[in-house]
């Protein structure tokens, strides 16, 4: 068997890693010179060092309780993420591999992860902003844009939910529809800008007065729909009441808006479909009775 000629043997130092060698007190007694080309580390001031002082403090927690044990019954570790002090005492996040032989003196492999902590950290802010961007995107599906209402697509999602509940416990909902009135009018005397700012403000208000568990939506043009659950017939109609004293805080021109409501209650065994054909005829006829009153369905 042939000699290696001196020009091809091997250095540890010719690896781009740190190689260090502790004894059995974890001193460490071999250190190659990444140590200290790249982390500013004069061999001789850390030859005879106990291995944790080149850890920061949770690193030091980790080692000994965890690190340590394990090298002790398995005699090996891989893959393990630590904080490593560099010569000048900045922190650097490193991979550490280590082997333990018979004499207990440690063969550490220690790799710069800070290129890895940076592609880990893009990750989670990449997946953080595309949390964001769904949760914008689910919103949109299921809101009205212009009032930040529920739209009409997400409350026939959510209503035959609240009338399962209601039939399962045995409560009443009332269902109200309402319609602004003479709202055409708004748009062709004043303008889109105004309708569309009439709007927005009888949605804050129906927001305003709805309880965390109403459903409310805008339910198409100038039409809302509110569904309140544990509300009986005198309940429903106090709720028109109050929802009457609101608009007339909206103002257009030297007036205030009206609206006309159509309420249907049910003990839930209705179908959600059924339930608002019934709330419209109701406010068809109170549209019918000279607007701006409260007509029950029959």
């Amino acid at each position: 068997m042939h000699d290696t000629p001196k020009k091809m043997q091997y250095s540890l130092d010719m690896f781009r890693c740190g190689a260090l060698v502790t004894d059995k007190q974890r001193r460490i007694i071999y250190a190659n010179s990444y140590f200290l080309e790249e982390l500013k580390w004069p061999l001789d001031e850390l030859i005879g060092k106990a291995i944790d002082e080149i850890f920061n403090r949770p690193s030091k927690i980790f080692c000994e309780s965890y690190l340590m044990p394990l090298l002790m019954h398995n005699k090996k570790c891989e893959e393990i993420q630590l904080s490593l002090l560099d010569g000048e005492g900045v922190k650097i996040p490193v991979i550490v591999n280590a082997h333990m032989d018979s004499n207990e003196t440690i063969y550490w492999s220690i790799f710069n992860a800070t290129n890895r902590s940076k592609l880990y950290q893009e990750l989670v802010d990449a997946r953080t902003k595309l949390e964001a961007q769904a949760e914008v995107l689910e919103s949109l599906s299921s809101t009205d844009d212009l009032t930040g209402l529920m739209n009409k697509r997400e409350m026939t999602i959510r209503a035959p939910l609240l009338l399962e509940q209601s039939q399962r416990f045995k409560h009443s909902i009332s269902v109200l529809m309402i319609d602004i009135d003479f709202f055409k009018k708004i748009n062709d005397n004043h303008g889109h800008l105004e309708g569309d700012r009439v709007l927005k403000e009888f949605g804050r208000c129906l927001t305003e007065f709805g309880r965390q568990s109403d459903l409310i939506s805008r339910f198409g043009g100038e039409e809302f729909l509110l569904m309140l659950p544990d509300t009986n017939s005198e309940g429903a109609n106090v709720c028109a009441k109050r929802v009457h004293d609101l608009v007339t805080k909206i103002r257009v021109a030297n007036g205030s808006i009206t609206v006309s409501i159509g309420i249907c209650v049910t003990d839930g065994t209705q179908a959600y479909e059924t339930i608002c054909q019934r709330a419209d005829e109701a406010l068809y006829q109170a549209k019918n009775s000279g607007r701006n009153r409260t007509v029950f369905f029959k």
